[in-house]
């Protein structure tokens, strides 16, 4: 089980930061420097970025938030089970 939490963890941090740099990478493409140094930065800041320009970025939004959200549940699940 322990092997099963740690993959699973693995891929939810591999999804979050490839949303990350997605998110981080548009925003300094589309001239918005500020936005990029801020979610260069502070990483929250992509989900207000992603979240202002969900049309575009909604696959990146989603990893960034799919990959927050597997994180939190992994540590629950690990909580739950005392690992």
């Amino acid at each position: 089980m322990e092997f099963v939490l740690v993959t699973l963890g693995l891929l939810a941090v591999g999804a979050g930061i490839v949303g990350w740099l997605w998110i981080t990478a548009i925003a300094f493409s589309e001239g918005e420097v500020l936005w990029g140094v801020g979610c260069l930065l502070i990483s929250p800041v992509c989900l207000v970025y992603g979240f202002m320009n969900f049309e575009e970025l909604k696959i990146p939004f989603l990893l960034l938030l799919g990959g927050f959200l597997g994180r939190l549940a992994v540590v629950g699940i690990a909580m739950s089970l005392g690992a």
